[in-house]
């Protein structure tokens, strides 16, 4: 082989690695923060998942403190006021569909939780959306993750958070909640008068850097709800309101 072939090929070479190189560095530097952001929204399809949203609803809606104690991770996170609060007037919830995104790092998971929510003595039954992180414990038990989030669980929460389609679902929610509110006069009052009983409750204690801190709310004309995408520094494991841009309390 002539000598300026030989060149050639060993150019070829060094290039070929050189670029397999620098793929291997962005492969190395992908903390899954990315995946999450960009994840396909599917229906989840873990019945653990599912059985568990749906028992921490029914102890929520008569603040069952025992039942909810055994299934979260700290039960001194629970939100003892808010769901008192929130007995006074939710009659029921229904029609639970739980959508997830993995956390690649750990064994945890975003669940985002659509369902039905209906206050006492009004007829409507309105959209909700709450946000949960919840993770598999060592004896293989699910719970719902109440305890304080580190950096790389706070970053992964606030990219899910961004994903595109769950952006789409809350705005969805939002939308389905604003049109009970202009149409049922009845629910309006009685719905923003326990968002502000919740919102005066919260404004009363400090907030902190865990998964029960809440996230920020929006108006229903002033109803809050699950933002859009929390800060990293704030991103809650449980959203304080359950409508994708306009609800109550987790």
């Amino acid at each position: 082989m002539k000598l300026k072939y030989k060149k050639m090929v060993i150019i070829a070479t060094v290039v070929a690695m050189a670029l397999g190189f620098v793929t291997l560095i962005f492969l190395d530097n992908d903390n899954g923060t990315n995946s999450a952001e960009d994840a396909s929204l599917d229906l989840n399809k873990n019945e653990e998942i599912n059985k568990l949203i749906k028992n921490y609803f029914a102890a929520k809606k008569t603040v069952n403190l025992e039942s909810l104690s055994e299934l979260v991770s700290d039960a001194n996170r629970i939100p003892k006021e808010r769901y008192t609060i929130m007995a006074g007037y939710v009659e029921d919830y229904k029609d639970f569909n739980c959508y997830v995104i993995k956390n690649d790092e750990s064994d945890a998971y975003r669940v985002y939780v659509k369902y039905s929510m209906k206050l006492k003595n009004i007829d409507s039954w309105v959209p909700c959306l709450t946000t949960y992180y919840i993770k598999v414990t060592s004896d293989g038990k699910y719970v719902i993750y109440l305890s304080a989030l580190d950096e790389v669980e706070e970053e992964f929460i606030d990219a899910a958070d961004k994903n595109v389609e769950i952006i789409k679902l809350k705005e969805e929610v939002k939308k389905g909640l604003n049109a009970v509110l202009e149409k049922d006069g009845a629910f309006k009052q009685f719905y923003q008068k326990m968002e502000k009983e919740i919102s005066a409750a919260a404004d009363s204690k400090p907030t902190g850097n865990s998964a029960s801190a809440p996230a920020s709310a929006p108006p229903a004309s002033s109803s809050p709800a699950t933002s859009a995408s929390p800060a990293a520094s704030t991103s809650p494991a449980v959203s304080a309101s359950p409508v994708a841009s306009a609800s109550p309390a987790a």
